[in-house]
């Protein structure tokens, strides 16, 4: 059954340098014509949203839209689904364009979660990535969701920035540590092909980090996040008691969910189709009521194992061997020697990772 809904909205007022997403700066023109496209599809498949239990607008930078249009999309969704206070409603944001005004639309439109781009508190990090705001725009930020009784925050943080020391990470963990949120993402940072860091690598003028210094950096947020009360539930992401994030776990178990817009995935019954990433050939197709969905084959088992295991719950491996009709260890030997150098565990019926295991992820991973 369908219960989660993603919107993507694929505009920024300024391209990071590490970001890989489907993007770009837009007139006002092209971003109104979006919304519409967006707002029109949104009826089309109203049928399919009866049973809605998680919304998520993601992007790109969804703040970066103006509040008119913003509420055209919100308009939409309530004209369809029936908002309550029971829905996960999540939207994306930069902290500096969480202004009253802001705060006030979303409040309005039943937004209970916030996820908040920070990255980093350090200055010279900050520009070097293309941010535009500064720590005390993510004080006002939070302190402005919670005057509006939004306490559900996320943050999205990176460690193994170019040049970071263990200090200053040290520094950003600290000052993590003083925020009134419910939710932290924390992400090592990634040179993603066609992206300007990438180009930058690829002239020797940045370097990345070694394996070592990610391991211990990791180790550190790991450390200091569970330390402060908040439980490590997925690989990169923990969670104060109840905080977890239910429409990304949707994704994380293999369960459907419905993409729109430009660039957007979604995965119904076992079938996952995606939208060009093209915003005026995807404006141009629902225009025009043309079928502008590509459709690819997955590996069901090969999903479940690679998305499953992200969760430090595991994956249960009785469940697998009976849906799949299979013996996970027997298929997958090199699982057995995993588990005796302490890298995977197995805690009734559950496959997970150890914390050693973690830091060696990829090769696990790549057994699969």
């Amino acid at each position: 059954m369908l219960t989660a809904l993603y919107l993507h909205i694929p505009f920024c007022n300024q391209i990071c340098v590490y970001c890989d997403f489907h993007k770009e700066i837009a007139s006002l023109k092209k971003k109104t014509s979006y919304v519409e496209a967006l707002c029109k599809e949104i009826f089309k498949h109203k049928d399919e949203l009866k049973h809605i239990e998680t919304i998520y607008i993601g992007g790109g930078t969804p703040s970066s839209l103006p509040i008119e249009l913003l509420e055209k999309i919100f308009i939409s969704l309530h004209q369809v689904i029936d908002i309550d206070a029971k829905i996960e409603f999540s939207i994306e944001t930069n902290p500096n364009d969480i202004t009253d005004e802001f705060v006030t639309l979303i409040s309005r439109y039943g937004v209970n979660r916030v996820s908040i781009g920070v990255q980093t508190f350090h200055e010279k990090h900050l520009a070097f990535l293309g941010r535009t705001h500064r720590e005390s725009d993510v004080h006002l930020a939070i302190d402005r969701l919670h005057r509006n009784g939004i306490t559900n925050i996320n943050i999205d943080m990176m460690f193994s920035l170019v040049n970071q020391t263990e200090i200053e990470l040290e520094l950003d963990l600290k000052k993590v540590s003083m925020l009134d949120i419910t939710h932290i993402s924390y992400y090592s940072l990634i040179f993603e092909e066609k992206t300007k860091l990438y180009h930058l690598y690829e002239q020797n003028k940045v370097s990345m980090n070694g394996e070592d210094l990610e391991a211990v950096m990791y180790n550190m947020v790991l450390d200091t996040l569970i330390k402060i009360g908040f439980e490590h539930y997925e690989i990169s992401n923990f969670a104060k008691d109840g905080f977890e994030s239910k429409h990304n776990i949707t994704y994380w178990y293999t369960n459907d969910y419905l993409g729109l817009g430009s660039g957007s995935h979604s995965l119904i019954n076992g079938k996952r189709s995606f939208h060009p990433a093209n915003i005026t050939k995807y404006i141009s197709q629902i225009e025009q009521n043309e079928d502008n969905l590509t459709y690819y084959d997955v590996e069901p088992l090969r999903e479940t194992l690679l998305m499953g295991l992200r969760m430090m719950k595991g994956i249960n491996v009785a469940e697998i061997n009976c849906t799949y009709q299979i013996d996970l260890l027997e298929m997958y030997p090199k699982l057995h020697d995993f588990i005796k150098d302490g890298y995977l565990v197995m805690n009734n019926e559950y496959l997970a990772f150890t914390r050693k295991g973690l830091l060696l992820g990829n090769i696990i991973f790549g057994i699969f």
